[in-house]
């Protein structure tokens, strides 16, 4: 579903419409989709700050900001999902966002509630349009969107695993133009990819990691928008999380990255156990230790592969040392070599268990409650056998697990046992937190901004950002072009591209060199690299670059502001010590003197920059 609430056809109705519309590929495979509301918004939004900075600021009819040139319209010539096409033009810094809810739809009553709610809205629409005549600030739309979203996160059905996200869209443009697609959850991005439009009909289906079961803690947004801030014209007739009729499949062309190729050994040697839900009954983040049940079945089959020289392992995501009290509290601690109890991706952690126990990957059995978690070890890994935790009674019966037992593997874990006691203790997975940001090949480039392009972008950067904002600090145009110009400050742009394509130019810093020590006035950063360790990058970069110029520190006068908790957080991660704190302003200070490390995670090319000295 998509809100059309705020669409302006009239508008529309003067945009160009020569396409020719093709039968969906997607109506016969489709049982059902994921209740979702594509909305309107902004990649730098910050609201209701942002309307008063933002030189971008178009106002709304519910006096929000227009991001797509007239909103979200239907188009009756196109249909999918719908009875119709879902028409709309991104103006710059514009992107489309829906907040996953994970509840099941069939498609009958999906196309039921979306007729119902263009009878609803265009009644309030009505409404709204007459009472406005006696009150300007009615707004019988903003409480009738907001209560909808609300009631989508309700109706359906939870638990329906989704096989693909699918997308089919017509393109405008005779060019071939790229958008983003990007999922985070709680803010972090855990999927990106770009789709590459050409003009007419486009069909992807995207394999996006997501939980069966949506935690009341995750905050699932998935976010589309034109590569570059282009302004492009796209009519979506599917954009949907997709329950496929059984026997059917994702035919239309996959994006996604290239699986290993492969397949499983003909036994298995080593088992992957998750813990919530799966080892025991019950989740230990919500449920708490005294909560949990212990499966029977489980701690038999556990005995069981151990007598039979089957060696066993767990990579589950949770606290490494609660976790680790649970599994001692039942005595269970030295059944499980390696144990991978963190936040990093399954897949990555059994390649790091086979690593330390010198065994094939194909080997090896994964035994999951989540359908997300056994589907992102099959793409990534797909000679990795996976198990639910309703197979843990017949598992001894597969043939797989059919291996001879002799007294020399009776003895396999405790050699292993043995083995690991001589080595010494440290966190083995700490890093593969970050293997997903490796993933997508991060380039930070910094240089001085001097086009009038460069120079205009650094300023909207300043007068929007808030949430990663060193200052909050505002300056009228000729403001900034005379800090610009003042030979005292290095100013430097920051511009970031990754394997999909590139995000412009995303932060800006201004350092003011007089006195002994150089300090960080201004640095703001755009919402769209949050998260991606472009800060440690660039102040990386930054430190080893003063350094070079004959500084011994480096100082920073951080704001505190009622927006800016995510950048407090960010330098608390970095080698800042804080000096002092006078009112809402903390005064950090990195030292330059030691050895500074780089950060290893975003590639930092300096080439276009030129060296300035601290005077």
């Amino acid at each position: 579903m998509f809100q059309f609430d705020w669409g302006a056809p009239k508008l529309w109705l003067q945009e160009p419409d020569s396409l020719t519309p093709q039968a969906s590929a997607w109506a016969n495979p489709v049982r059902g989709a994921m209740l979702l509301e594509w909305q309107e918004h902004c990649v730098e939004c910050v609201p209701p700050l942002c309307y008063t900075t933002c030189p971008l600021y178009v106002q709304r009819r519910d006096r929000r900001c227009a991001r797509l040139a007239y909103g979200i319209v239907r188009n009756p010539r196109f249909r999918g999902l719908l009875n119709c096409g879902a028409d709309l033009k991104f103006r710059r810094w514009g992107k489309i966002e829906a907040r996953l809810t994970g509840r099941y739809l069939p498609l009958l009553p999906l196309r039921l509630l979306d007729s119902a709610d263009r009878l609803i809205t265009a009644t309030l629409r009505a409404v709204e349009s007459i009472l406005r005549g006696l009150d300007p600030d009615c707004r019988i739309l903003n409480s009738a969107a907001w209560r909808r979203e609300k009631l989508l996160s309700r109706l359906g059905k939870p638990g329906v695993p989704f096989d693909a996200l699918a997308v089919e869209c017509y393109s405008v443009q005779q060019a071939p133009t790229k958008l983003i697609v990007e999922l985070r959850k709680n803010l972090a991005s855990v999927f990106r990819t770009s789709l590459e439009l050409d003009f007419g009909c486009n069909r992807f289906s995207l394999a996006v990691p997501l939980p069966t079961v949506f935690g009341p803690k995750d905050d699932y947004l998935l976010m589309i928008y034109p590569e570059g801030d282009e302004e492009t014209r796209v009519i979506f007739t599917w954009l949907d999380f997709v329950a496929l009729k059984p026997g059917a499949s994702a035919n239309a062309a996959p994006i996604s990255d290239t699986s290993a190729a492969g397949s499983p050994a003909a036994r298995v040697k080593c088992v992957a156990w998750d813990l919530d839900n799966t080892l025991w009954k019950g989740i230990l983040v919500e449920d708490g230790e005294q909560n949990l049940q212990l499966r029977p079945e489980a701690e038999q089959l556990i005995r069981a592969l151990d007598e039979r020289g089957i060696v066993q392992t767990i990579v589950s995501k949770n606290r490494h040392e609660d976790a680790l009290a649970v599994i001692r509290k039942h005595a269970l601690e030295d059944f499980f070599l390696y144990p991978a109890i963190n936040w990093g991706p399954k897949s990555a952690n059994l390649k790091q268990i086979a690593d330390h126990l010198n065994i094939n990957i194909d080997t090896f059995a994964l035994i999951d409650d989540s359908p997300f978690e056994r589907r992102e070890v099959s793409t990534a890994l797909p000679m990795v056998r996976v198990y639910t935790e309703d197979a843990l009674a017949q598992i001894l019966s597969y043939p797989e697990f059919d291996v001879p037992v002799t007294e020399a593997s009776r003895l396999r874990r405790k050699s292993y046992l043995t083995e690991m006691q001589r080595e010494k203790a440290k966190e083995v997975f700490g890093e593969d937190f970050f293997e997903f940001l490796r993933s997508c090949q991060l380039k930070l480039k910094v240089f001085q901004p001097r086009t009038a392009a460069e120079i205009a972008r650094c300023h909207e950067l300043i007068q929007r950002s808030n949430q990663l904002n060193l200052s909050s600090r505002r300056y009228e145009q000729d403001e900034f072009a005379a800090l610009l110009a003042d030979s005292g400050f290095l100013c430097v742009a920051m511009e970031c591209e990754d394997k999909f394509g590139s995000y412009g130019i995303v932060g800006f810093a201004s350092i003011a060199l007089q006195g002994e020590a150089p300090v960080a006035r201004d640095f703001v950063l755009s919402c769209r690299v949050a998260q991606k360790h472009v800060e440690h990058a660039f102040y990386g970069w930054l430190g080893s670059y003063l350094k070079q110029q004959g500084a011994k520190t480096l100082l920073v006068h951080l704001v505190k502001t009622a927006r800016n908790a995510p950048l407090r957080r960010v330098f608390d991660e970095m080698p800042f010590a804080t000096i002092k704190t006078e009112g809402e302003t903390i005064l950090l200070a990195m030292d330059l003197a030691g050895e500074l490390t780089r950060d290893n995670v975003v590639t930092v090319d300096e080439s276009a920059f030129t060296p300035r000295r601290p005077s």
